[in-house]
């Protein structure tokens, strides 16, 4: 028996499915030929299909955070001023903001390999277009700003997706599993891709690491042409666009759980990532760190978050899910506390690891748990609501770039880490439905 997403009437392609043989295999820890995989941890990796759509994430992202690295250099060379890097490295997120509605529309009514596929294509061929810019010559900041923007409304379009199509993919009750796999391939390119970039960039130039780049993100395109078309269920095609995104609302508002499950996600993503976002600043101000140092807790932060992955990985139904997602603010929380008040770079270096442990937990955990309590003909559109809060990331980021600039980093850490402290703590004991989450 197969499970399998409805394919296009006459289209006569195949479509991805995940196949009685296959969950027995998994379910077993065995990979084709009879080679033991790595156990529960890693089971989704022994479907071929999802180990396609991870790969390309994998490669996709390293391309991406390679990319993060090189253009803030760039743009700082060009530009000499803090605020004009800053505002191109976070051009991405309006575009990200408006355009996700309309990602998660299009992920729910359209083929979805077709929609991934050509996201990264269009990231591959901006990248392109700033290595012809810097072989020319005539390579300008607007050039890096315009590409930000347009990469935020391309990983606006695929995330969505990308992620509703797991369920097709690995099974229901592997949701959870493949989501955290899929965190952990973000974090391990925050852990290797940047340092990479940097190498590339410092013996080749820009030129070198914007090709590197997209050499990458092409191979992330032919990877993820190598997955079987994915048509989502549903008759979001017939509706307009408008109807879609209401239908998505509609959805939400009957469905209290992930309501909470959104709410807390979000609140978490706006009083935790702008930390991770000014860790230069921190570092700087709190540590006295050049460069190199900043990169060190950058590092700790991916470690943090691979663990975090590890243990989302492991997770089943029945293991007290939703205490564990809840704790990932008090987590974040608490870390934060220690950074302001132990300005010492070891505690920071350490520290920083619970950082990422934190935010990975809530990233990774609370989307599969999303995912779970949603039907796939919504799934694409619930997920872009979460993707939604990247781009209200400038909104925390300035006032925290405020306060740090009126009181000090560390009053402003300490204010930061109070307030989330505070919040998690709330979401707990007013949340029971989310603590009983199992």
């Amino acid at each position: 028996m197969a499970l399998r997403t409805p394919a296009d009437p006459g289209d006569g392609s195949s479509d991805a499915s995940l196949t009685g043989a296959e969950i027995a295999r998994a379910d077993s820890g065995l990979l084709e030929g009879g080679r033991v995989w790595f156990g529960r941890t890693f089971e989704s990796l022994a479907i071929r299909d999802f180990r396609l759509l991870w790969f390309g994430m994998l490669i996709t992202m390293g391309g991406f955070q390679m990319q993060m690295i090189a253009r803030g250099i760039l743009v700082y060379n060009l530009t000499d001023n803090a605020m004009l890097t800053a505002g191109v490295a976070m051009g991405f997120a309006p575009s990200l903001l408006v355009v996700s509605l309309f990602g998660g529309v299009l992920g729910d009514r359209m083929e979805r390999r077709m929609l991934i596929q050509t996201a990264q294509a269009v990231h591959a061929a901006s990248a392109g277009f700033v290595v012809i810019l810097l072989f020319t010559g005539s390579i300008h900041w607007t050039h890096l700003l315009g590409v930000s923007v347009v990469q935020g409304a391309m990983f606006a379009l695929q995330m969505p997706a990308r992620q509703a199509v797991i369920p097709a993919l690995v099974g229901k009750e592997r949701v959870g599993n493949a989501v955290a796999l899929n965190a952990m391939a973000m974090s391990l390119m925050n852990v290797v891709a940047p340092g990479i970039g940097g190498i590339i960039y410092g013996l080749g130039g820009p030129e070198a690491a914007y090709l590197t780049v997209t050499g990458i993100l092409i191979a992330g395109v032919l990877i993820t042409g190598m997955i079987p078309k994915m048509y989502p269920t549903g008759n979001a095609e017939k509706e307009s666009i408008l109807a879609s995104i209401a239908g998505g609302f509609g959805y939400l508002r009957r469905s209290p759980l992930l309501r909470v499950l959104l709410l807390y996600s979000v609140m978490l993503a706006l009083l935790s990532m702008p930390f991770r976002m000014l860790i230069p600043v921190f570092a700087k101000d709190l540590y006295g760190l050049d460069p190199s140092g900043v990169g060190v807790l950058a590092m700790m932060i991916g470690v943090g978050g691979v663990g975090a992955s590890l243990l989302a990985a492991s997770l089943r139904k029945g293991q007290y899910r939703g205490m564990i997602l809840l704790s990932a603010g008090l987590i974040s929380g608490v870390a934060i506390l220690l950074i302001s008040t132990l300005p010492f770079y070891a505690v920071g270096a350490l520290v920083m690891i619970a950082v990422g442990f934190g935010e990975t937990i809530r990233w990774g955990l609370g989307q599969a748990l999303m995912m779970e309590e949603t039907d796939d003909e919504y799934r694409a559109r619930i997920m872009s609501l979460m993707m939604m809060s990247f781009g209200l990331m400038p909104a925390a980021v300035l006032p925290l770039g405020f306060a740090i600039e009126e009181w000090g980093a560390e009053t402003a850490a300490f204010g930061m880490s109070l307030i989330l402290i505070s919040a998690s703590v709330l979401f707990i004991l007013g949340s029971k439905q989310l603590r009983r989450l199992k």
